[in-house]
């Protein structure tokens, strides 16, 4: 994970060491009135450079969700999966107030394209920020 992906995650997650207040984005806000409903809706663009250069999933059963979130509760469901040997193209990751950070990519050869956590994916996802 680079040093500023790092620093974005600590920031989200208020360990940097000094009080932050975050505001509810796209991707935290409630969709409805039921407490810990998640928004599957997440601006993203396609800011990642190297989009001639595939990487290669080196893992079974990776899903791609609908949105940066996959705890109970969420309503980003899989919209497909990934598995060895298969290619993505990143295009930007975001971070989530409690589930770490999250890149959208497209799967090679295919229209597919979803979120899916960084921590599954080779060299930790993208590099650039949504």
């Amino acid at each position: 994970m680079s040093m500023k992906k790092s620093m974005a995650l600590l920031a989200a997650t208020g360990v940097a060491g000094t009080a932050l207040v975050l505001a509810p984005t796209a991707a935290t806000a409630k969709t409805s009135d039921a407490v810990g409903v998640l928004s599957c809706s997440h601006a993203w663009s396609n800011k990642d450079p190297d989009g001639s250069n595939p990487k290669t999933i080196n893992r079974t059963g990776v899903n791609i969700r609908s949105g940066p979130h996959a705890a109970a509760g969420s309503a980003c469901g899989v919209v497909g999966s990934l598995t060895t040997g298969n290619q993505v193209f990143y295009h930007c990751y975001t971070v989530t107030q409690n589930e770490g950070t999250w890149t959208h990519l497209r799967k090679n050869g295919t229209s597919l394209d979803g979120w899916v956590k960084d921590t599954l994916l080779p060299d930790g996802g993208s590099s650039y920020q949504c």
